[in-house]
């Protein structure tokens, strides 16, 4: 966070020889948004956060204008693990280097000093995917919900509505909405003339948060508070328990008392709530689960008092370090279809660390084992 002291800006800039009457008036701007919001970094200008971030003014302002020489993400698809209908790839949307450059100064800066719901519990820090599943540990019922296209359906005026409520003047305030969204080739939400946009910037499309932009996932929180509230009160009503993951949605009843009736009530007044906000529900992602059938919380089971792997997981695991620890990295990393070795390590490191989340013991054995590999020597073994 960069912080702001109003008598050094002051008295650097008469050194510098700006017109006292402007250095006032920025002062007075920033001292506002402080009495807003007092943990915001000061922005005051678009040539302001140019500086802060260290990425050309020029270019900052092309991207804002949705210069139609310029695509500053590189489009493409990722495939999703899973089979079946509902697993259409993601598309993502990768921020070229100055644009990244400036998302990750506004993310670290600006966004990681704003609260989300406390529902929320992906991206921000203390938030895991353990966490999330512990709130619902030995629940008898579970609803699982989901949202269709999430980062698509948020639109650039939300995203501005975000960045006025921390305090930035509304001209800021735009210039941040638009360095965070994307307008697509086709099939863009219009926006009529005359609605209010900056002359030098009007542009007849409204963009919707790109996933992969380093903003996005804070965002997409930010933007969900008044939505994770709504849910939040529905769920104290029947005596929920309700956390989202993103786009995944949980509610959970512990005891007796709650039936499949209760169940279609929730979900109908869910689904009324998504579309208030311009959200979608993924209705075949809908799943109801009732007393004595297993219940999965992100891939986690939740039927005991703490968050557990699952036997297919564990599984899963073993199968790989048995042929690793048999038939070498290499011979193993050809069989299962890995694209490199190096995907392969990447792949099982990462299963490993996430079980040491979540099973301390089972998952210091399988790091133990997998460090004691012979992996090419280019690989740097986690701590």
């Amino acid at each position: 966070m960069t912080s702001w002291d109003s008598q050094h800006y002051l008295s650097s800039g008469l050194v510098a020889g700006i017109d006292a009457g402007l250095l006032a008036r920025v002062d007075a701007t920033a001292r506002r948004m402080l009495a807003v919001n007092p943990t915001a970094t000061v922005i005051v200008s678009l040539g302001h956060l140019a500086s802060l971030c260290d990425v050309p003014y020029g270019y900052l302002r092309r991207v804002i204008r949705r210069d139609a020489t310029l695509e500053p993400y590189r489009v493409f698809a990722l495939a999703r693990g899973g089979h079946g209908p509902t697993r259409r790839p993601r598309t993502i949307c990768a921020p070229e280097p100055l644009l990244l450059r400036a998302q990750r100064w506004i993310h670290a800066n600006v966004l990681q000093h704003a609260k989300a719901h406390a529902a929320s519990t992906a991206y921000a820090k203390g938030c895991s995917v353990v966490e999330a599943a512990r709130v619902h540990c030995g629940a008898s019922w579970l609803i699982k919900l989901d949202v269709s296209n999430f980062f698509d359906s948020i639109l650039e005026p939300k995203i501005y509505q975000v960045f006025l409520a921390q305090g930035y003047q509304p001209l800021v305030a735009f210039e941040l909405a638009r360095l965070c969204t994307r307008v697509r080739s086709k099939g863009n939400v219009a926006r009529s003339t005359g609605s209010g946009v900056p002359g030098p910037y009007v542009y007849p499309s409204i963009g919707h948060l790109p996933q992969g932009a380093p903003t996005s996932p804070l965002l997409a929180n930010l933007v969900s508070f008044a939505f994770d509230e709504e849910v939040s009160q529905l769920a104290r009503r029947f005596c929920l328990r309700y956390t989202r993951y993103a786009d995944d949605m949980t509610l959970s009843f512990r005891g007796t008392g709650f039936d499949r009736t209760k169940a279609r009530e929730v979900i109908g007044a869910c689904y009324r709530i998504m579309l208030d906000h311009s959200l979608w529900p993924n209705r075949t992602k809908t799943q109801v689960i009732p007393p004595g059938a297993r219940k999965l919380v992100l891939g986690l089971l939740v039927d005991g008092n703490r968050p557990a792997l699952t036997r297919e997981f564990r599984e899963q695991m073993r199968m790989h370090l048995h042929f690793l620890e048999t038939q070498g990295p290499v011979s193993h990393a050809q069989h299962r279809g890995f694209g490199s070795v190096i995907g392969l390590q990447n792949h099982l490191f990462g299963l490993a660390a996430h079980a040491m989340g979540v099973n301390k013991a089972i998952g210091r054995d399988w790091m133990y084992r997998l460090q004691r590999l012979p992996w090419p020597a280019a690989f740097e073994m986690p701590v």
